[in-house]
């Protein structure tokens, strides 16, 4: 690894898929210095070489150890594995977060066993991604006019929560602190209901007899495409994602049931006015979300 002046900050990129990559290029020309580990050393090359990161090592503990703050971009029980396996080799002082969507699980798991080393644990959750995976579909504006919510706990350290709000300031992101378990609860709603209901969504309509396939490929256009497009997404992610939050996951799937039944009776009943009006009520609502993203 390279010589580093003293005065510069280190940024650890753990895991360099699509959220890990596009956050390296995100950080180019910051005044991080980005060093970045990977299992597979082509990707670690590939990274250098593309300048997603400035550097990086065959020994994890080497770019640990030199991190001020560790951004942990891993699947969530590869997250907890690796903070639990590693606890030992950062360097005391310094900051870790993550970018896991799901929170309370990994936050318990980062202060139980980064605490007794002195390293201060802060978790992340930015609101980014795509259907894609790996470090090939990585771009640097993944994370523009993201939010990122940041959790704060009773143990969390008031330098280290500012330490991580700033970070994710500096690259364009809006950062929102929460609590980990109203975080866990609020994207059961905004993002893991969606995901299963575009599942659903995509089996209900093209999950038919082989013979009836072809037709329906042929019926379904853009309308399909936009609300189907995150079925596309990994289906390991999600079920590890769910498996940790299966009971938010399960209160939001029960509300949307409600609101389902209910639009079912109204067109059962013939009742079209109120599905006017219901369906009114549904576009108020999203031209109101459209505007405060200023989409």
């Amino acid at each position: 690894m390279t010589d580093i002046k003293s005065d510069d900050k280190c940024v650890a990129i753990i895991g360099l898929g699509l959220l890990g990559s596009s956050l390296g290029m995100a950080l180019r020309g910051q005044k991080w210095h980005r060093i970045g580990w990977t299992r597979n050393p082509e990707t670690r090359d590939w990274a250098v070489k593309n300048d997603v990161i400035d550097e990086t090592s065959d020994d994890v503990k080497k770019i640990l150890a030199k991190a001020d703050l560790t951004i942990l971009c891993l699947p969530i029980p590869i997250i907890m594995n690796f903070i639990e396996q590693h606890a030992s080799e950062w360097r005391s002082g310094s900051i870790v977060t993550d970018i896991g969507s799901v929170k309370q699980s990994i936050v318990e798991c980062g202060e139980k066993f980064l605490r007794p080393f002195g390293v201060y644990f802060v978790g992340s959750h930015p609101m980014a991604g795509t259907e894609k995976s790996g470090a090939a579909a990585a771009f640097p504006t993944l994370y523009k006019n993201a939010e990122a919510f940041v959790t704060k706990t009773r143990n969390t350290d008031p330098d280290a929560l500012k330490t991580v709000l700033d970070f994710w300031h500096e690259i364009g992101v809006k950062p929102v602190e929460i609590g980990v378990e109203e975080h866990d609860v609020l994207v059961a709603h905004t993002s893991h209901v969606l995901h299963v209901l575009a599942l659903a969504l995509t089996q209900a309509v093209l999950d038919c007899p082989p013979e009836q396939q072809q037709q329906r490929f042929a019926g379904c256009a853009t309308g399909f495409r936009d609300t189907s497009r995150i079925a596309s997404s990994s289906p390991r992610m999600w079920r590890e994602i769910i498996e940790s939050n299966q009971q938010a996951a399960l209160v939001t799937i029960k509300e949307f049931e409600k609101r389902w039944k209910h639009l079912r009776e109204i067109i059962e009943n013939g009742k079209f006015d109120e599905f006017e009006k219901e369906f009114a009520h549904g576009k108020e609502l999203r031209d109101k979300w459209l505007k405060y993203k200023n989409w």
